[in-house]
């Protein structure tokens, strides 16, 4: 009984998870409309929940898009289809299975950036790619932070520091070298040619007026050529992506001149209405000296200074 009312208590969630099992049990919209790229590493994955899987260079020689459609995740897609559940998804099929909630299978699937495409997603072949219209990335793992619950594989500055002093004492060497390398997350350097990075800027011209929102992660993005290449590219599109919700991730500890670099660039931005949405996202953890022993390489009084510069831009 409270299963059922729960249901009829939400009646939009009620009629996606409702639309999701007259194709599959498994049915999930974000294996095609969302993916996060760790582009440093070469892994992805489509909704945070399934661990990461790599990106096969073969595949994306023959096709940039494969950064997102890869054979894997295709495989996924036909199971979705076909009524199966992916064993990667578990956790959605254990909130399904040992509650009376929706999961977020049918929340991501009833996202803005998913809903509309519902019809075409499962009309279409398994074997088809999809452009994704929620795209995360990481570009570079370059950063001047070494926050103490970070890795190597987001951070140089952290590469550094286990280099030099090796990794936390761990039982199971969580986040050391060794543990990246069994992982296959050891990062590419920025100053190195990164054949991902390369596939991206092949697929983005085609991706880019499909996006409904794209963000950038790290590392800190503003230490990373490719984000300032992608400021640039919406600033000299003829057309603007009007729909685009464009989010950038900072730290904002870099230098000063990379703050007004920054700043100069969102101005133009906004002032020449070139996107929907333009959000900026930062954090900082407790307060003061404490803040700074955490995420260590935080200066807190220049961090609220620079939040406060990027505020007064509105």
């Amino acid at each position: 009984m409270a299963k059922k009312r729960h249901r009829l208590e939400n009646p939009h969630y009620s009629e996606m998870e409702q639309k999701l099992n007259e194709v599959g049990k498994g049915m999930c919209l974000a294996k095609w409309t969302q993916v996060t790229l760790q582009l440093q590493t070469g892994h992805n994955h489509s909704c945070h929940h399934p661990r990461t899987h790599k990106i096969n260079l073969k595949e994306i020689e023959r096709n940039p898009s494969a950064l997102h459609n890869t054979q894997y995740k295709k495989l996924r897609r036909k199971e979705m289809l076909t009524g199966k559940r992916p064993v990667e998804c578990d956790y959605c099929w254990n909130v399904e299975d040992n509650s009376d909630r929706f999961s977020d299978r049918t929340f991501k699937s009833n996202e803005s950036w998913s809903r509309p495409h519902f019809d075409e997603i499962v009309n279409q072949d398994w074997r088809e790619d999809f452009n994704p219209r929620y795209v995360e990335v990481a570009f570079s793992n370059a950063c001047n932070f070494k926050c103490s619950y970070c890795a190597p594989a987001f951070s140089t500055t952290w590469m550094e520091e286990i280099k030099n002093y090796g990794a936390y004492p761990t039982t199971d060497e969580f986040n050391s070298l060794k543990y990246n390398r069994l992982e296959d997350k050891l990062p590419i350097p920025q100053r190195e040619s990164n054949p991902y990075a390369d596939a991206f800027w092949k697929w983005w011209p085609d991706l880019y007026h499909d996006l409904h929102t794209f963000r950038i992660t790290g590392g800190e993005p503003l230490l990373a050529n490719d984000t300032w290449k992608v400021l640039d590219y919406v600033l000299e599109q003829k057309e603007p992506n009007k729909k685009l919700n464009l989010s950038i991730n900072s730290n904002l500890g870099v230098p000063d001149s990379l703050i007004d670099k920054f700043i100069e660039k969102l101005k133009r931005i906004e002032d020449e209405d070139r996107v929907n949405e333009l959000i900026i996202f930062t954090s900082v953890d407790t307060w003061g000296e404490q803040a700074e022993y955490i995420r260590h390489g935080l200066e807190f009084n220049r961090f609220w200074y620079n939040l406060e510069k990027i505020w007064f831009i509105r």
